[in-house]
């Protein structure tokens, strides 16, 4: 029980950022499939206006989900 804590404590220290890093991009990968999604869906029943917008969303996100400087993590658009 007292290691699990350790490990733990050791993790966070020196993984923390990795995975506030990691979950970051997995957010962002959601937002992008959600977008992507919503455009597709709704093509056709909205106005152009409103689709112009959900695309700006849609490039704003993938340009933060590819804006990672060690480059992993690439997303086809």
């Amino acid at each position: 029980m007292i290691f699990q804590n350790i490990t733990c404590v050791r993790t966070q220290d020196q993984f923390g950022q990795k995975d506030m890093e990691s979950s970051r991009r997995y957010l962002l990968q959601a937002e992008i499939e959600y977008w992507h999604e919503m455009l597709q869906l709704n093509k056709s029943r909205i106005p152009k206006s409103k689709e112009e917008e959900m695309r700006v969303c849609l490039k704003k996100a993938l340009r933060a989900f590819n804006s990672n400087p060690v480059g992993e993590f690439r997303a086809a658009a």
